[in-house]
């Protein structure tokens, strides 16, 4: 696994993060001093199970941040294929969220199939 931040990657071996009381508190990478944080976002694929884990904790704009800053990463990291990935999960929240809107469905069919 690896870990991108800022300029610096780490291959990482382990990651805790601790919730207190239902809030984040802090995160560790590989048994190192925590450092304190307000939001995360994880989201896990079970192996050869088609399940997985979302946990978002913080409020909705700070993840919306997360999100958006993760994407600008992957452009910044030369990681276009994700970037390029991020884009069409994008057009496709977009499209379901004009269809729960009422507008008619968009005939496109390069879609992202959904996993769990």
């Amino acid at each position: 696994m690896c870990f991108a931040s800022g300029e610096e990657v780490t291959f990482l071996k382990e990651a805790t993060i601790h919730i207190v009381d239902g809030k984040v508190d802090d995160i560790h990478f590989d048994g190192q001093e925590g450092m304190g944080i307000d939001a995360f976002l994880l989201v896990t694929h079970r192996r050869n199970v088609e399940e997985g884990h979302f946990l978002a904790y913080g409020n909705s704009d700070r993840v919306g941040k997360m999100l958006y800053n993760f994407y600008l990463n992957c452009l910044r990291n030369d990681y276009l294929e994700l970037g390029e990935t991020l884009e069409k999960v994008a057009r496709d929240i977009l499209d379901v969220a004009r269809v729960a809107r009422g507008q008619p469905w968009p005939q496109l069919t390069d879609r992202v199939e959904p996993v769990n």
